[in-house]
């Protein structure tokens, strides 16, 4: 076999093993702790009902993938076999040691990119780059929602330049206020120049660069909403709540435009100036509620920023819940917790990710609401019923129909399938 054709094989029938000697680091394992140690990474996500027939089977198909990757690595003499364990060589620790750098190194990026710092300066390039896109095609076109967008742009990007300044010298307090002033103003401003077209009317000219510019902004700032949102919500920064706010703004104001821009190609132009209106009365109506949120802050106030979550947020944390109440009843029925301080503990064993050493590496070892979930989620399982607690937990009847549903899903599809099928039949015979 020549150089090239092991540095090949090497890649196809090694790639995968690198995660494999990671999970080695911290000693020797067996299979099937092996197989939970991949496993581990979907319960992190909040995939915990690992019980159904479906999800049995493609842990089969993991197991076996990795007994082939396993035995590979002992040939490499990456591993050697101690019994029904397996342990890193001296030759193999390099490359698990390797990987886990890697991966610590991709750890710190994403927790520099979470950083609210790291927000506002990708805040400020954004609005910058856009300026320089719409202020222009505004100036072209004449739109009014355009140049009110425009100038709301520009002074976004000195917002960013404030933001950063905040959390550089600890005036992020201060920076609220000054933030919701400038909304305010440009609320302001935005209404007066909307009124005004009322009096002196202009019919916008519109080109294939001023519905680019439009578009190009809708989809950066929908990004920089996301990102502005979820580092805000995370961090408890209301600094990065109320530019998240404009941010989604100017994805409605792009809309907005849009129609203006299309109302003025087919000779409606003042449909332009009620978009620029909407426009103002929707920046004044957000600093408005931002002011409230900035003053009760000022005034030492708890602030809650719960309600400002990230779109589809609440989907995912009830799927989430959602599959950790399955995970209770199955061990409810299997007798692997009699009791609510068992479940309690059980619960709080699977959500403990400290001993995953590339969980660890990427820093999302911790679940820090991880105990609130499992009370709130055993209550509500009690509450509907679905668990009855005596002198310890049991299933109720309609718990084990839910839990049976789950333990077999493909089968209630096929079922609900076949007497569909059989009505179809039945139809065509007639």
């Amino acid at each position: 076999m020549t150089k090239q054709s092991r540095r090949h094989h090497r890649h196809d029938d090694y790639g995968g093993g690198y995660e494999v000697a990671a999970a080695l680091m911290d000693g020797p394992r067996t299979l099937e702790e092996i197989v939970d140690h991949f496993e581990t990474f979907l319960r992190r996500v909040g995939f915990l009902a690992n019980f159904s027939s479906d999800w049995r089977q493609g842990m089969g198909d993991l197991r076996e993938n990795l007994a082939k990757t396993l035995e590979n690595l002992v040939r490499q003499g990456w591993v050697m076999r101690e019994g029904e364990r397996y342990a890193l060589t001296d030759e193999g620790r390099p490359h698990g040691q390797k990987v886990l750098a890697e991966i610590q190194r991709t750890g710190r990026w994403l927790t520099a990119v979470a950083h609210p710092e790291a927000v506002s300066v990708a805040s400020l390039a954004v609005h910058l780059g856009l300026a320089a896109i719409k202020l222009p095609a505004g100036l072209l076109s004449g739109s009014v929602g355009l140049l009110n967008d425009a100038l709301d742009t520009l002074l976004d990007g000195l917002s960013s330049l404030l933001v950063w300044a905040g959390f550089r010298f600890d005036r992020e307090r201060q920076v609220n206020v000054v933030l919701v002033v400038l909304m305010l103003a440009t609320g302001v401003l935005t209404f007066y120049h909307a009124v005004e077209r009322f009096f002196v009317p202009f019919e916008p000219e519109v080109d294939a660069f001023t519905f680019v510019a439009t578009l190009v902004s809708a989809a950066l700032c929908g990004l920089l909403y996301l990102y502005q949102r979820f580092v805000g919500v995370n961090s408890g920064s209301l600094a990065l709540i109320t530019q998240s706010v404009d941010s989604r703004n100017h994805v409605i104001v792009a809309a907005s435009v849009t129609a203006g821009l299309i109302a003025a190609r087919v000779r409606f132009p003042l449909l332009d100036t009620l978009v620029g209106l909407a426009v103002a009365v929707l920046i004044l109506k957000s600093a408005v509620e931002l002011a409230v949120e900035v003053w009760r802050a000022m005034g030492e106030e708890e602030v809650d920023l719960a309600h400002y979550g990230v779109p589809l947020g609440e989907r995912y944390d009830a799927f989430r819940d959602d599959q950790l109440r399955d995970w209770m009843l199955y061990a409810v029925r299997e007798g692997q917790a009699t009791t609510r301080a068992q479940l309690d503990a059980r619960a709080q064993d699977a959500l403990d990710f400290r001993d995953h050493p590339t969980l660890r590496a990427l820093g999302l070892a911790s679940d820090p609401g991880a105990a609130d979930r499992i009370t709130r989620c055993v209550d509500e399982l009690i509450e509907k019923g679905l668990l009855v607690e005596g002198e310890g937990l049991s299933l109720s009847e309609a718990g084990k129909a839910r839990l049976r549903k789950r333990l077999n899903p493909r089968r209630s599809r096929d079922g609900r399938s076949s007497r569909h099928g059989h009505r179809r039949d039945r139809a065509q015979r007639r």
